[in-house]
């Protein structure tokens, strides 16, 4: 067997930190942050501890990782930059929104997972810092397209949208199926859309 390429190297460490964030995110939804230790982790995934402190310098550290990984990951909507240049802000918009919607249903586990996550560990200064930067590049990113629709007040309305879209998706884990998640995605659709745009 040849040795690895520099690149499949590469790969192979992203691929085991990777399965280090999400056997942690599973591990500190599940029992908490505090009452997760790196021993469990571990155990938990079959590997040293040592191991886990080679990508991570503590905890803390690895709880960040999870933490700004899986707000990405589940507000990751696959619109690239010559998308956002090249379509109309209406488009966008509504791609945002219908996106936000599908990984709602797609991805509920990992919604699950970042609730109970960020209700636990919020007050934990470095987090609340990591939540606070990915959470202000979501609303920036917002108030950009509903700047360009040309609402008065984009920055106020961004805000205001998020914390419906978060509000959303407690409710949606808490009622499952039965919740009108389809109905609500397209009254917001039309609060902010012209007819002919939908």
């Amino acid at each position: 067997m040849s040795p690895r390429t520099a690149k499949q190297l590469a790969a192979h460490k992203a691929a085991r930190k990777q399965r280090i964030i999400m056997g942690s995110l599973r591990l500190f939804a599940a029992r908490g942050y505090f009452n997760t230790s790196m021993n469990q982790i571990a155990t938990e995934l079959k590997i040293s501890k040592g191991l886990i402190y080679t990508y991570f310098e503590n905890k803390e550290a690895l709880l960040n990782q999870v933490v700004a990984f899986a707000l990405t990951e589940a507000s990751e909507l696959n619109i690239s930059e010559r998308e956002l240049e090249s379509r109309p802000p209406e488009e966008i918009f509504k791609r945002m929104i219908t996106g936000y919607f599908e990984l709602l249903e797609e991805k509920k586990e990992l919604w699950r997972l970042i609730t109970s996550l960020a209700i636990h560990v919020g007050s934990i200064p470095s987090v609340h810092r990591t939540i606070s930067e990915v959470y202000e590049r979501l609303i920036g990113q917002l108030e950009d397209i509903l700047r360009t629709t040309g609402h008065a007040d984009p920055r106020n309305e961004a805000i205001k949208l998020g914390a419906l879209m978060d509000g959303i998706g407690i409710q949606f884990l808490i009622f499952g199926q039965g919740y009108p998640i389809l109905q609500i995605r397209d009254s917001i659709l039309r609060s902010y859309l012209k007819p002919t745009n939908q």
